[in-house]
């Protein structure tokens, strides 16, 4: 399991951060070991590539966050709306 003061911490940078908007969703979860998932839903990934998403997210983490902390980082994932779907 993960710090829960690092995943607050991430959570708090990215909704602090590019991800400000009250349309957009981010959620910071458990990996495995003490590595930490994210799933982001922003229409901000308009007319972005899967790649152009995960560089956007992760020039987020590397502004903000020490080394040691985006180091934890194992998943990123960037995701439009309509991209979201139920299983």
């Amino acid at each position: 399991m993960a710090c829960k003061i690092l995943k607050q911490k991430i959570h708090d940078t990215l909704r602090g951060g590019y991800f400000s908007d009250a349309k957009d969703f981010v959620d910071v979860s458990d990996g495995s070991a003490d590595h930490v998932h994210i799933v982001i839903v922003s229409r901000k990934f308009n007319g972005h590539t899967m790649g152009d998403r995960t560089d956007i997210i992760w020039d987020e983490l590397v502004k903000h966050l020490s080394q040691e902390e985006w180091g934890h980082v194992f998943l990123s994932i960037g995701m439009l709306p309509e991209e979201v779907t139920l299983w």
